[in-house]
């Protein structure tokens, strides 16, 4: 596994997520005269995971946490990437079957995504529509900082995030696991919706700027676009783009009638 530091999350819906997955809390403070039923929920799980809670003045909150806290703060634990290899295992075939998995593997990759708002959206996205998980690299690229976790709304806590020090191998793995890698790329030659979601699949997201970099584009088992009607102003932002596909997974996946 790979630690970070102890992170820092605000917000009243990431708050509860991180305390509903049980995640260990060293600090929970929360703005005085705050109300509301998440409040509530947030006062709740503290006292049954006996987490002492501090009541504080609005100023002290955005101090630690900037203005968008939403009167809740919450000082974590060290956070832990998942192991990438334990994952792909998890996912083969044969663990599949053993597991009893109700479905097919599916991944998300993350060629050089450095907006952690961007990040913390695809996340969410791809907790909403039931991938294994998403991977990103360790160079030139956004880890799970405090805003990309604040930006997934508590999805950080329920999808498995790895991080690799090598996207290209990491995506060599996966085919050896019998994932079908799909790279998304304007010049992609088959629209999104014409492809079958149903089999082991992993989508790569290229970066905001440059898209999938050359040796993550060849490392891909075909490259796929979303058609645009207007063009002219260039392709999609990173995170809608990955949530457009990512739901066309889930809703084909939720079919079983032809492409």
């Amino acid at each position: 596994m790979n630690r970070l530091e102890p992170d820092i999350v605000s917000g009243r819906r990431p708050v509860v997520e991180a305390l509903r997955a049980g995640r260990s809390c060293e600090q929970l403070l929360i703005a005085k005269g705050s109300r509301g039923a998440t409040v509530d929920e947030i006062y709740s799980l503290a006292r049954q995971a006996r987490i002492t809670f501090r009541l504080e003045d609005k100023v002290r909150l955005d101090r630690l946490a900037g203005p968008q806290h939403q009167g809740v703060v919450a000082v974590l634990s060290a956070r832990e990437y998942a192991d990438y290899s334990l994952l792909l295992h998890r996912l083969r075939p044969e663990a599949a079957v053993q597991d009893k998995a109700p479905k097919p593997a599916f991944l998300v990759f993350l060629d050089s995504i450095q907006d952690p708002h961007n990040l913390g959206a695809i996340v969410r996205s791809a907790h909403a529509t039931g991938a294994d998980g998403v991977v990103v690299q360790q160079r030139h690229a956004v880890g799970l900082t405090p805003a990309a976790v604040k930006a997934s709304a508590g999805a950080v806590e329920h999808v498995p995030v790895c991080r690799v020090p090598n996207l290209q191998k990491a995506l060599r793995q996966a085919r050896q696991a019998g994932i079908w890698i799909m790279g998304l790329e304007a010049e992609g030659s088959v629209a999104f919706t014409d492809v079958d979601w149903r089999v082991p699949s992993g989508l790569v997201i290229g970066g905001e700027e440059k898209g999938l970099r050359r040796l993550v584009r060849d490392a891909c088992d075909q490259l796929v676009q979303i058609p645009m009607a207007r063009p002219e102003v260039g392709s999609f932002n990173a995170s809608v783009a990955a949530g457009l596909v990512l739901y066309e997974v889930f809703r084909r996946r939720r079919t079983s009638g032809p492409v």
